[in-house]
């Protein structure tokens, strides 16, 4: 019975950490519920949940804890401590401030909180988790492009397409994912337990219709996208007619289009003229400009809260947060043809050494880096990765408990209890 009110408690726990973990509240241009400072209350509490795990885990053998841990501490200094130095170097801006620019990296601290309660439950209460925390994202998404959720925002973002917001997007796109990966499979990603494809299909379908109508981020269409191609392979062909029975209610009534708000001219601009904007173009070509002039010195990244940031040096569109792969080249310099590769395999090695198998983790990772220069990885996306390293380290938690025991014994010049010799003596 205790086990069972354990298992229960920590799944009720987890849905509120996942609701901070993947975003769905947290402050941003474009989520219109976002709350102020909620991602950085968030971060504290993490960042003190492990510290103080850690002591109580002193002399303990916490194989997947120590993994884990050196994974955050690794991305911390890296993508948090290298920027502020050389910003500091390059134009003397405090290292707190750059502390402060780099913060996102903190959510790999996230993993603790995460193993805490996650190995407390079954992997199904785990997954049932994400599901709840993304179709709690995208219920709200949905109300607010029909006025039925307010906008806690100063100001619109997104005058081309108002009715847009991304409400728990990485939330989303992680339970896309999972749903996939289980209607491929048909089997849990986590324990390998059975799960029905049926109503992981179905979920699937409504996450991608949140994305492409709720969320219309084309980046994370584009990413949707890339998994289902590189999960499904052959099977792409399924998902593809799938999505056009989906789909074909569109095109006999196209008048839903425009009760579903959908902006068809704004995607036709963006297939004609590509998945960036001029902005994007622009900022990448300060860069390259900056980078050549400087002999490729790392710069790092400057804070709003510090003279204005780049803005005295690029001007107000200047965001290293929209060229992804180019903004890490910026940060580092030269040093990025090294730390991009080294950093790279130390994140595949560390989820191999969770799990052997990583076949669920790789692919969402390969879909992340396809759209690399347009989101950072290292520096935008800790969430997610963390949210997958936890998911080998549950994996090898499960894989554990449930291989057999297999009683092994030492030879002995002395006869064992049961033998006939050890009776006749």
């Amino acid at each position: 019975m205790s086990i069972l009110r354990k298992s229960t408690v920590s799944f009720v726990l987890l849905i509120p950490l996942l609701i901070l973990h993947l975003d769905v509240f947290g402050e941003s241009p474009h989520n219109p519920v976002g709350i102020l400072y909620l991602n950085e209350l968030y971060l504290a509490i993490c960042m003190a949940f492990t510290f103080f795990y850690l002591l109580t885990s002193i002399g303990t053998q916490q194989r997947e804890f120590k993994i884990l841990m050196t994974y955050a501490v690794y991305s911390s200094v890296v993508f948090i401590g290298l920027p502020a130095i050389f910003s500091f170097l390059f134009y003397g801006q405090p290292i707190f401030y750059g502390l402060i620019e780099e913060r996102r990296i903190l959510f790999s601290f996230g993993f603790a909180t995460l193993m805490f309660l996650g190995r407390n439950m079954s992997a199904s209460q785990f997954e049932k988790a994400l599901l709840i925390t993304a179709l709690l994202a995208a219920a709200m998404a949905w109300m607010f492009k029909f006025g039925a959720l307010p906008d806690l925002r100063d100001k619109q973002s997104s005058f081309d397409r108002p009715d847009r917001s991304s409400i728990g997007a990485p939330a989303l796109c992680l339970a896309y994912f999972y749903c996939i990966q289980t209607w491929n499979k048909g089997i849990s990603p986590i324990d390998g337990s059975a799960r029905s494809k049926t109503v992981h299909i179905v979920l699937a379908m409504f996450f991608l219709l949140t994305l492409v109508f709720g969320t219309q981020t084309r980046q994370l269409i584009v990413l949707a996208l890339c998994f289902t191609v590189f999960c499904l392979k052959s099977k792409s062909i399924v998902w593809i007619c799938v999505s056009a029975l989906l789909l074909s209610p569109f095109f006999i009534f196209p008048d839903l289009m425009k009760v579903l708000g959908l902006n068809l001219d704004f995607y036709a601009q963006s297939v004609e003229d590509g998945p960036t904007d001029g902005v994007r173009e622009q900022t990448i070509g300060y860069i390259f400009s900056h980078l050549s002039q400087n002999h490729w010195l790392p710069s790092g990244s400057l804070s709003l809260m510090w003279n204005n940031g780049f803005i005295p040096y690029f001007g107000e569109y200047f965001f290293l947060s929209d060229v992804g792969v180019f903004g890490t080249v910026f940060r580092f310099g030269f040093l990025a043809f090294i730390i991009i590769p080294v950093s790279l395999f130390l994140y595949y090695r560390w989820a191999k050494m969770l799990h052997p198998d990583t076949g669920f983790v790789v692919t969402a990772t390969l879909a992340q880096l396809v759209i690399w220069p347009l989101a950072g990885f290292f520096e935008y996306l800790q969430a997610t990765i963390c949210y997958l390293m936890v998911i080998q380290a549950l994996r090898a938690l499960h894989h554990y408990s449930s291989a057999p025991v297999q009683e092994t014994y030492v030879s002995s010049p002395y006869p064992r209890p049961s033998s006939q010799l050890a009776r006749s003596v």
